[in-house]
């Protein structure tokens, strides 16, 4: 009898003793599939995040690139409603899609403005800068503000001062240029135009906190101005 008894607990202690060890074993397969699974997602989460990072590196790219476009079209803009703006003083010339119903025009002589006459020296200096004739424009500008310094004109002529010398990419004598643009015809309509200049002379001059000044007080002295929402533009 006893010995039928050790007989079923050795039995009993054997089989116990497989299942445990088959236990053991499909619990270790079960971790270890765990543990290649967690892999895998470990590395297909490394390659996302270097997607991400890499799209994020594209996206910050176009929104810079996009931003220096917007910029360059907002500075040709500007200088473009300049031009308009001082167009109104002076009749809009025939184009060669616009053929002058009177038939053509005899060709005009060249005549050098009178000392007399502010319009005629405006306007030759104004399209020497047109033509980017720009030493004669400086030239022609001086003169005038030499000759004419209470004319209507006088701060149109200083802000294009400015804008010869920023065109030629002069951008500290241009920095100064429009400086007298504000100091000397505060509240006129070149105003605005002048302190957007400032700043970009700044910025271009590696002085970004002061360029940041400039447009900040236009924005809050001319917010409806177009030149604001160019520095908005800039400030943000």
């Amino acid at each position: 009898m006893k010995k039928s008894l050790l007989l079923v607990s050795l039995s009993l202690a054997v089989f116990m003793g497989c299942g445990m060890k088959k236990e053991y074993i499909r619990v270790t397969d079960q971790l270890d599939s765990i543990e290649v699974r967690e892999k895998k997602i470990d590395r297909r989460t490394a390659v996302m995040d270097s997607l991400i990072q890499i799209q994020m590196g594209m996206i910050y790219e176009l929104r810079a690139e996009l931003r220096s476009l917007s910029a360059s079209a907002g500075e040709k803009w500007s200088i473009a409603e300049q031009q308009q703006e001082d167009n109104k003083y002076r009749p809009l010339p025939i184009g060669p899609n616009q053929p002058d119903p009177k038939g053509p025009a005899p060709e005009p002589k060249a005549e050098v403005p009178s000392e007399t006459n502010p319009k005629k020296l405006y306007d030759a200096s104004y399209l020497d800068i047109t033509k980017g004739n720009y030493d004669l424009a400086l030239a022609g500008f001086n003169e005038f503000l030499k000759r004419f310094p209470k004319h209507d004109l006088a701060d149109n002529a200083q802000y294009w001062i400015g804008e010869g010398y920023y065109a030629q990419k002069k951008y500290e004598p241009a920095l100064t240029e429009f400086e007298k643009v504000v100091g000397n015809y505060p509240g006129k309509d070149k105003e605005p135009a002048a302190l957007y200049k400032m700043g970009l002379c700044l910025q271009e001059m590696g002085d970004k906190a002061k360029a940041r000044q400039y447009w900040q007080l236009l924005v809050k002295k001319y917010p409806k101005s177009p030149e604001a929402a160019l520095a908005s533009d800039k400030l943000k």
